[in-house]
């Protein structure tokens, strides 16, 4: 099977393209740099028609028979334009060139919890427009992208969402915006953290290798679901999550309870420090998410490794990566 990969360059597109390599794929890497971690390398822009890809690229591309979308900023302060831009209109062009190539039987969209925003009451993989309001300008983008990818008609589509991923990478792929990762400078500089219910709540946390496993059985499976969902079915609280995060740097964060005027005034306060606004954007709960979302995912579904949350830390503490001031993108 052959299997175009838009967004290969990233954390979670570095899981999906070696476990499909691994399963024996034949796999097309697509991302701006035209670099390849274990396929082939091919340069392109998901921002642009046809991917930015020539008539000859393209032709290369005939008997692709699977396209996975798993591009996208995970920098919350991004440019909201540039932002709606990125994850709608790329959508739509991998979605073009996906339904204009011969052999194509599948599209998998990468989507977000987050696309839920502030969703009320329970919520399962059926649901996407539910009057929510939304915290940032990713959360939005993520939901018109996710709404623009289960319209598709020519292609069918199936849609998986994820909530934070964490796990070993190339620490230069290891997104440090957008999620747990974000606060952990504040954490290891003796900074407390104002949450709610001192972050005793799930964020539906995964393991990226087991996402990339979801993904790659998505592409294979005869008969996929039109919407699943993957997250740790031990559901790590946050507040576990960041105690992990900071383990192999030894230190204990400081976790203080915390309402919605605190957490202003956190975010003001971590502005003056030069730490990142959006230091944590997981401050309050996300919505209830049915149990039951885990069972559309294909089977088996891989097990979790154990110590896949410190492992992120570790990864990132040897390359001292951690600790520096960035904006990333996790691929495009």
């Amino acid at each position: 099977m052959k299997v175009l990969v838009a967004g290969a360059g990233g954390y979670l597109g570095y899981w999906v393209t070696r476990l499909l390599t691994e399963s024996g794929a034949d796999v097309v890497e697509l991302n701006r740099r035209g670099v390849a971690h274990h396929g082939q390398a091919l340069a392109g822009d998901v921002t642009s028609a046809k991917l930015g890809l020539s008539p000859e690229a393209l032709e290369q591309l005939a008997d692709v028979e699977a396209v996975v979308s798993c591009f996208g900023s995970v920098d919350w302060e991004a440019d909201p334009a540039s932002l709606v831009n990125l994850h709608v209109s790329g959508v739509r062009n991998v979605l073009n060139t996906a339904a204009a190539l011969p052999s194509v039987r599948r599209v998998v969209h990468t989507s977000s919890l987050l696309a839920l925003g502030r969703a009320e009451g329970t919520v399962g993989n059926r649901e996407l427009s539910v009057g929510q309001t939304f915290r940032n300008w990713y959360e939005y983008a993520k939901y018109r992208a996710e709404a623009v990818a289960r319209r598709e008609q020519r292609v069918p589509v199936s849609v998986v969402r994820f909530g934070p991923l964490l796990g070993p990478a190339p620490a230069e792929l290891v997104p440090l915006t957008g999620g747990p990762l974000q606060a952990l400078p504040q954490l290891l500089q003796g900074m407390p953290l104002l949450l709610e219910h001192s972050g005793r709540f799930p964020v539906y946390a995964g393991d990226v290798a087991v996402a990339g496993q979801v993904i790659a059985d998505l592409v294979r499976a005869e008969d996929a679901p039109a919407v699943c969902t993957y997250y740790d079915p031990a559901r790590p609280t946050l507040a576990r999550i960041l105690h992990e995060l900071c383990q192999p740097y030894g230190t204990v964060p400081r976790i203080v309870q915390g309402g919605r005027r605190a957490r202003v005034a956190q975010r003001f306060a971590a502005s003056r420090l030069g730490l990142a606004k959006e230091s944590l954007e997981y401050t309050a709960p996300l919505p209830v998410l049915d149990p039951d979302v885990l069972a559309a995912l294909p089977r088996p579904v891989r097990a979790e490794r154990p110590g896949y949350i410190a492992e992120t830390a570790e990864v990132l503490r040897d390359a001292r990566r951690v600790l520096s001031s960035v904006t990333e993108v996790s691929t495009s």
